[in-house]
């Protein structure tokens, strides 16, 4: 029967076989079943027959019906076949003009009946040629075995043609033969080499046998040479491939800008106002009409114009929309992609018009859609989303060659993205740092740079991460790799350096000295790798206790010309080594200067602290707390921050502050991972019970750290210094034991405690003449500790030699122990003149041994009135509540006469003046 051979009847023979059994409509697969799902899809039921046998129907109807079938197919788990080329003709009858529409028509419908056909179709700017073409590109792509080859040409061809000739298979040919074009051979020649590249794209074109949609400009060059006959005369574009459309066998349509010399061909006309407006009601139709009259208003009766603020609309609703494809918008959607980078959009218009060659003044309606001006000659993309993702490289290199140097961002970016690896390493060797700015940079280059370049990279991405503290960073282990592993004995030694730093940094200090290269073998490097690896030596040897070696190092890096990235190392270890040694105006001067990267600026600010608590400044506290919070958020090791904590426990212990000294020494022993950073904070803990008055619990902490670092053999020099430390807390922790004086000022003698005297007596014999702080504090606390346990005639002949310590924290404490014997020992007046002498006074802890020594004199001279009055005045000062109360228990041992100052009481003497003084409510 005629009406089998209807497309739509194929279509359900080979569905029919798929659908079986029965439902609420019928046979599944029958035409009744059909008729009922078309009419339950909003369908007329009487049309399938008709569409089905005859193939009439309306177009809604016929759409319809294939919607429906290719649903069925999909649900058979089959590929749908492709729609009717009427249906195509349907779209296309509203978006083509007349003279369009019947070309498209002509074309599918000899295309369907088995047919070749080849049309030409020739017309200037805006007549609609690539309209035409890309409804043809829908229709036939949806055909099977006719997807079409496209063929945009125009300007340089070679970038059409390559890309073509490798879809067919022989790139290689092509190549071989535009290689040989030369502007020194003779037109004659050039044109030979010309035409065998048509020849060879026509035979392969032959050989795939789909059709061709081909667009041309009216000039081009190929290789940068003019387009040339087999004669060697110059030809336009058009003339030029008719030897190739003649040689084709394929269907195709050609769309010209010129006519050609001999073939046929159809003229084309711009469209009129309402063919725009079925164009753009086509493609965009939930467009308000009022937006639809603007775009139609702005393309005036160009096609070209038209279709390109098409797809600029369609685009600001889907970023899918094929921009690129569109050759007038490609040049400026690249040069865009290439200037605005998300981190720096803007950029000068000037640079766009040299990418361009033309003023933006000439730029079209879709062009200019495309542009933000933002500020004095600046512009941006209107709508990032609608940019390619990568751009040539001769753009970058346009704009590296604009911009100056003074743009770091700019030179850094373009330098990267147009390959001038040279240009890109200088400005990175400059300062490391700048690599923040090219995230993923190493991740590429390690995959695809030469060995010299990725050494290179490997050296800044090493010193980019050790700045930052991420040592542990993938980046920064892969980039030692590849120095550990490098020819060049330089780059291995300094890797070592490197690997060293990272465990110093992470506080594994034997490792690090492990891992660090003989010093004779930093000859081999620049000044400023030498001082990175004498400032690792240096931190080394002050984990060891030698701080005069330690300083030795730290100096001979500092009169090296080291690059500005390492100066904040280079001030951190200047201060450490002369707070180690007791240079405190030169150590807070240089750890003051410490500023950018956030683990040294925490460990500055840190030690800043720690030299201002020595020196009796309340500034001390938030120095330290700044330190604290800075490591912990630039992510320090854990038995760092244990020790900091530690530390500034002990700082909060000397202000009184006994409560939150316990919670932070908590959370310090929790974070103490190592057990050399365990033990030391074991006996800050231990001397924190005994200020409290909590003997067992110290001995508890105390008596386990004092086990470690007698008998531990890591890093002996320190080792040493704290097991005499904690030796020091036991003899302190037995004077509360024994005589019930908790670590606490103020300390009047007088005491009676045999085994603190023994431990603080066995102590002194032990403790080496060193000129450093640690020591001259460790010897002038055992001796005041000591003194008040002797005679005071022994405690004076004890404390003389420390008065004049350069420390003047050390020196006023050395001073008010001296002034405790003197009024001991009767020496009233000049106990008063050593407090007198003393300079103004922050420490709380000093504040109270001042007072009690002052009170005492006082007293001992008759002057009863102004002692009370002392009294009065520490009731209501700013003296912490521990020491107030404190004050008052040591005065009550010595002065039995104010009692009658007090209120009656059950209490002892003691305990009823520390708590008047502690309460003044």
């Amino acid at each position: 029967m005629p009406e089998a051979n209807t497309p739509w009847l194929r279509y359900l023979e080979d569905l029919r076989p798929h659908l079986k059994g029965r439902d609420h409509r019928g046979k599944r697969g029958s035409l009744r079943w059909l008729e009922a799902l078309m009419a339950e899809r909003g369908g007329k039921a009487g049309t399938v027959r008709n569409i089905l046998y005859k193939d009439l129907g309306s177009p809604e109807e016929k759409e319809r019906l294939y919607g429906v079938i290719a649903d069925l197919y999909q649900e058979a788990g089959l590929p749908p076949p492709p729609p009717p080329a009427e249906l195509f003709l349907e779209s296309a009858r509203k978006t083509l003009g007349r003279d369009k529409r019947r070309i498209f028509r002509r074309f599918l419908k000899e295309l369907e009946a088995g047919g070749r056909p080849q049309m030409m179709v020739v017309g200037g700017p805006a007549t609609g040629k690539g309209v035409l073409l890309a409804a043809l590109s829908r229709a036939l792509s949806a055909l099977p075995g006719k997807e079409p080859f496209l063929l945009n040409l125009g300007g340089e061809l070679a970038q059409a043609l390559v890309p073509l000739a490798e879809g067919l298979g022989i790139g290689e040919e092509v190549r071989a033969l535009l290689a040989q074009l030369s502007p020194t051979q003779p037109y004659i020649l050039q044109g030979a080499l010309e035409h065998e590249v048509l020849a060879l794209l026509a035979r392969g074109l032959n050989r795939e046998g789909r059709p061709l949609l081909l667009r041309a400009e009216a000039e081009g060059t190929l290789e940068g040479l003019p387009l040339r006959g087999p004669d060697g005369t110059q030809r336009g574009l058009a003339a030029w491939l008719e030897p190739f459309l003649k040689a084709l066998t394929i269907p195709y349509v050609a769309a010209l800008s010129e006519p050609p010399p001999t073939l046929p061909h159809q003229p084309l006309s711009p469209p009129s106002r309402e063919e725009a407006r079925r164009f753009v009601r086509e493609r965009l139709p939930h467009l308000p009409p009022e937006r639809l009259e603007a775009l139609v208003n702005q393309a005036g009766r160009n096609f070209g114009e038209l279709s390109r603020l098409v797809l600029l609309e369609a685009a600001k609703h889907d970023p899918r929309t094929p921009l690129q494809d569109d050759p007038a918008l490609k040049p400026l959607l690249l040069a865009l992609s290439a200037f605005s980078p998300e981190a720096d959009p803007a950029f000068p218009a000037e640079l766009l018009e040299k990418a361009l060659g033309k003023p933006l003044e000439r730029l079209s309606q879709a062009e200019r859609a495309l542009l933000d001006w933002v500020g004095e000659g600046l512009v941006r993309p209107a709508l990032r989303s609608l940019l390619p993702q990568e751009a040539p490289r001769e753009l970058h290199r346009l704009a590296l060659a604009f911009f100056p140097k003074e743009n770091l961002f700019r030179k850094l970016h373009h330098a990267y993205r147009a390959g001038e690896t040279r240009i890109l390493l200088d400005l990175l060797q400059e300062d490391p740092a700048r690599l923040a700015l090219l995230p993923g940079l190493w991740q590429e280059a390690h995959q695809a740079w030469p060995r010299e370049d990725l050494e290179a990279l490997a050296a800044v991405v090493v010193r980019y991460r050790a700045v930052l503290g991420q040592y542990a960073h993938p980046e920064a282990e892969e980039a030692l790799r590849v120095l550990s592993e490098a020819q060049n004995p330089s780059l291995r030694t300094w890797a070592r350096i490197k690997a060293a730093e990272a465990k110093a940094d992470a506080a594994l200090y034997k490792e690090a000295e492990e891992l660090l290269p003989p010093k004779e073998d930093l000859k081999l490097l620049d000044d400023t790798a030498q001082a990175e690896g004498l400032l690792v030596m240096a931190a080394v040897e002050r984990w060891k206790g030698d701080y005069e070696k330690a300083a030795r190092f730290v100096e001979e890096a500092q009169g090296l010309p080291v690059a500005p990235f390492l100066q904040d190392r280079v001030y951190l270890w200047r201060g450490l080594v002369a707070k180690d040694l007791g240079r405190y105006p030169e150590a807070l001067e240089a750890l003051s200067r410490v500023g950018h990267d956030p683990l040294l600026l925490g460990r500055a600010r840190y030690q800043m602290g720690d030299l201002l608590m020595r020196l009796g400044s309340l500034e001390a506290k938030p120095r330290m707390e700044e330190g604290l919070k800075a490591l912990e958020e630039a992510g320090a090791p854990k038995d760092e921050v244990a020790r900091v904590r530690a530390r500034y426990a002990t700082l909060l212990r000397r202000l009184g502050l006994y409560e939150e000294a316990g919670r932070a020494i908590e959370k310090a022993l929790a974070e103490a991972e190592d057990p050399f950073t365990r033990a030391r904070v074991e006996s800050e803990a231990g001397i924190l019970e005994a200020a409290r008055g909590r003997p067992f619990a110290a001995l508890n902490l105390l008596v386990p750290a004092e086990a470690y670092f007698r008998s531990t053999e890591e890093r002996p020099k320190e080792a040493r210094y704290r097991h005499l430390r904690t030796l020091f807390r036991l003899g302190a922790t037995y004077l509360l034991l024994e005589a019930g004086q908790p670590y606490r000022a103020p300390f009047l003698g007088g005491l009676h405690a045999p085994t603190a005297q023994r431990l603080l007596e066995d102590l002194l014999e032990q403790i080496p003449w060193e000129a450093t702080d640690r020591y001259t504090a460790l010897r002038l606390d055992t001796a005041s500790l000591l003194a008040l346990l002797l005679p005071p005639t022994e405690g004076k002949a004890l404390l003389k030699p420390l008065l004049d310590v350069e420390n003047p924290y050390l020196r006023a404490q050395a001073r008010l122990s001296y002034a405790e014997t003197l009024v001991r020992e009767g020496n009233l007046g000049e106990a008063l003149a050593q407090v007198v002498a003393l300079p103004p006074l922050e420490d709380p802890g000093l504040l109270a041994q001042a007072r009690a020594v002052e009170v005492l004199a006082l007293l001992g001279l008759g002057e009863k009135e102004a002692a009370w009055q002392k009294l009065s005045e520490v009731r209501k000062s700013l003296l912490p509540e521990p020491f107030r109360f404190q004050l008052g228990r040591a005065l009550g041992r010595f002065c039995p006469e104010l009692q009658r100052r007090l209120p009656p009481t059950p209490l002892a003497l003691p305990e009823a003046l520390g708590f008047h003084l502690a309460n003044p409510d």
